[in-house]
């Protein structure tokens, strides 16, 4: 199991205004009167090969997602392994939808902004960007849903996976105490 995100997944780096970097939490028994929480930071990308625990890094430019780089031990079962690399291959779906999305708002949103000013309109006002929002949502709503109900399902493979990674790790752990 691994032991760095046993209590808190994650910090937000940004709300402890340290430099942007990959992040983990390591759960160590905190010296008295201290914090529990110690935030160990990399600046560049880990090689998941030499880290412990799982890293976050800085968000995206294109997706705004911050992404993982997820640890694993030698002697990952099969099925902690399945885990991994659907976790692994979920953020890339997510991260690639949410590139092409804002792509797409960010265009759009320029756009928007490009006709009003040749209109004669100096500035865009906010209710008039909020025209434009509503406009942006009713128009991608289909896309939305079929990304929420993708992303539904695939939570739930993860998680139905991460139940049967438990389940053998208790089991395992039972065996080794009846021995």
């Amino acid at each position: 199991m691994n032991k760095c995100f046993k209590y808190q997944p994650r910090i937000l780096l940004s709300q402890l205004s340290l430099p942007r970097c990959y992040a983990a939490v390591q759960t160590e028994p905190p010296p008295p009167g201290q914090k529990r929480t110690v935030v160990v930071g990399l600046a560049h990308k880990p090689d998941p090969k030499s880290v412990k625990c799982d890293y976050i890094g800085p968000p995206d430019a294109e997706s705004n997602l911050r992404p993982y780089v997820r640890h694993y031990d030698d002697d990952e079962t099969r099925l902690a392994r399945s885990l991994r690399l659907k976790r692994i291959e979920v953020e890339a779906w997510n991260t690639d939808f949410w590139t092409r999305h804002n792509k797409r708002f960010y265009e759009e949103k320029e756009d928007f902004i490009r006709l009003h000013k040749e209109s004669g309109t100096a500035e865009v006002s906010a209710d008039q960007m909020s025209h434009f929002y509503k406009a942006f949502l009713d128009k991608n709503w289909r896309i939305h849903m079929m990304y929420n109900l993708s992303w539904y399902l695939k939570n739930f493979d993860i998680l139905s996976m991460a139940a049967g990674v438990q389940l053998q790790r208790l089991l395992v752990l039972v065996k080794r105490r009846r021995t």
